[in-house]
Parts: C-alpha cells; sequence; structure tokens
C-alpha cells in the first residue's frame, strides 16, 4: 500500500510540475537568452516567474536529445523548464515561491544560473 501511495504521488507530482507552461501565453513572456553551452542569461529588468528562450541556434540531433540537454543543464531547485523542440523554443519558470523575499535579487539569481551550465 505505502508503494501505491508513492506511486500517485509521483505520477500527480510529474503532471503538475510538467505542463507549467502550457497555461503560458508565450507572446507576452519576457526574453532570456541561452547559448551553446547552456549558459541562460536573463533581461536586465525584474525577475518574472516565466521566460521566453529560443533554442533554434543549438544543435540538436532530435527532441530528446534536446530534452536530455536542456533538462540536464537548465534545472534545478530554483528553475525547471519546458521544452517546445517542434517550435524551437522553451519556457523556464523561476520557482519564485521557493525565493525567501518579495523581491529577487537579479544578479544573485544569474549567478546561480551561471551554475548551471555545461561544463566546457
Amino acid at each position: 500500500m505505502k508503494l501505491f501511495k508513492l506511486l500517485v504521488f509521483a505520477i500527480g507530482l510529474m503532471l503538475s510540475t510538467g505542463s507549467f507552461a502550457q497555461d503560458v501565453p508565450v507572446e507576452d513572456l519576457p526574453v532570456a537568452n541561452i547559448d551553446e553551452n547552456y549558459y541562460v542569461t536573463l533581461p536586465e529588468m525584474p525577475v518574472q516567474e516565466y521566460y521566453f528562450v529560443d533554442i533554434s541556434h543549438l544543435d540538436f540531433s532530435d527532441e530528446q536529445e534536446a530534452i536530455y540537454l536542456l533538462t540536464s543543464y537548465v534545472t534545478a531547485n530554483l528553475i525547471s523548464n519546458e521544452v517546445f523542440y517542434t517550435d524551437g523554443y522553451m519556457v523556464i519558470r523561476i520557482h519564485l515561491e521557493h525565493i525567501p523575499g518579495d523581491e529577487v535579487d537579479l544578479a544573485q539569481l544569474q549567478d546561480y544560473l551561471n551554475h548551471l551550465t555545461k561544463p566546457e
């Protein structure tokens, strides 16, 4: 029974976090950039919860590789993403609910994101 409850919890968690970007109007999102080392740069503005990131310039062999690499290098405790490979973009979410205080410091958040890049 404990295993069943754990399985139901895991499935619920995946379903609730796996499609966060579907409800977000992409055209209204601020644009962040990503380079070939998966280094994400946020725009100079107050930190937002969601960002649009163009990934069309990155060289992926297929959708599976894109999702694997972007999940590996652009996901952590404070950031998650959803990849729209066919359309050439991803939406990243900054989990503001896990950052204490009313205002998030962009420089500190950018420093956090800098540690997530692909090793050279």
